[in-house]
């Protein structure tokens, strides 16, 4: 079994788009040569099936970097990057990044939860129900701590394509690590984390891929 985590490219107009595919102008055009260079770096990686967010540069990404591959896409609405406060949407741009400056400058601990949006809990209470729900379809379930595979998926390789924040979320959960406002893991754009999963007995654990 193996997980590939993988955040989108460089984005391009409406970050909360939802586009019907096939997916077109979500990236820039840096983006676009973002994806495609990873299309070309797994060429020759196994790719079974690939899951990705709704959003359109998580989907857009997915699309170049399968392509040209059959390969199916199960797009996961839960997946997406934190929620902002509906209100704060509202607001033009430099109240918002005001905001959000001000945020910064507080302790860690004081950004559990703030005015600009979604908490820290509530991100986790969203993406890892979604993330468990898009890996049982594919015949991967969570047990006990560990992952049980159905029978003929344990060679399986899913691609999941998603953002920064929620990517984190899942990597964390993946690893064992207690929830925490400020992510303990840092993804470059069409950034990959690898998770290897070993079996012990029936039961498959998984591991973080460092290096080539």
């Amino acid at each position: 079994m193996r997980l590939l985590l993988i955040r989108h490219g460089k984005i391009s107009g409406d970050p909360f788009i939802r586009p019907a595919r096939p997916v077109s102008g979500c990236l820039s055009d840096e983006g676009v040569a973002q994806a495609q260079a990873l299309n070309r770096a797994l060429q020759n990686e196994t790719i079974d099936c690939a899951v990705s967010s709704p959003y359109g540069r998580a989907l857009q990404t997915c699309e170049i970097v399968i392509a040209p591959r059959d390969i199916p896409v199960l797009i996961t609405p839960g997946l997406e990057e934190w929620h902002p406060n509906p209100d704060v949407q509202k607001m033009n741009t430099t109240e918002f990044e005001a905001m959000c400056s001000r945020d910064r400058e507080r302790y860690a601990e004081e950004t559990w939860k703030t005015e600009a949006g979604e908490g820290c809990y509530e991100m986790y209470a969203r993406i890892i129900p979604a993330f468990l729900a898009a890996l049982a379809q594919q015949g991967w379930r969570h047990r006990m701590g560990a992952w049980v595979p159905d029978p003929g998926t344990e060679t399986k390789t899913i691609a999941l394509f998603a953002h920064g924040g929620s990517l984190n979320v899942m990597l964390s959960f993946l690893l064992g690590i207690q929830p925490f406002p400020v992510g303990a893991f840092s993804f470059d754009l069409t950034g990959l984390a690898q998770i290897n999963f070993t079996p012990r007995r029936e039961l498959w654990y998984p591991s973080l891929k460092i290096g080539t």
